[in-house]
């Protein structure tokens, strides 16, 4: 069972606590504003990072620490990965059953992939 969970204004989760995979839709880049010289949606993703983290998830980085995005929304926001730290039957994206992918796929709206990257 898929779970949404908005974070913030800018952020929605959309997490399998079975498996302790999920994915976090995220605005489109070019929507970004600055203040003072801040990033007001990287302000926005480390909010959203730590409300997931108390909840016990994490996003997937790769070896140089960028984020693991798996694609796009129809209106082009970015969908990134994120894993549990304990899931109940625990799984990667890459041993996700497809059935599980899809209800992901589609809370978050993910368009164009049928499985995760590898």
């Amino acid at each position: 069972m898929v779970f949404t969970i908005v974070l913030g204004g800018f952020h929605t989760a959309h997490l399998d606590p079975v498996t302790g995979c999920g994915l976090v839709v995220c605005p489109r880049p070019e929507l970004d504003v600055w203040l003072d010289d801040e990033s007001v949606l990287g302000a926005a993703w480390v909010d959203a990072t730590r409300k997931l983290a108390r909840a016990g998830w994490a996003p997937i980085v790769d070896a140089q620490g960028l984020l693991r995005y798996e694609g796009v929304t129809e209106d082009g926001s970015l969908v990134a990965s994120v894993a549990a730290e304990r899931g109940l039957l625990p799984a990667t994206p890459a041993t996700l059953d497809h059935e599980t992918w899809s209800q992901l796929c589609q809370a978050a709206g993910l368009v164009g992939v049928s499985a995760p990257r590898a």
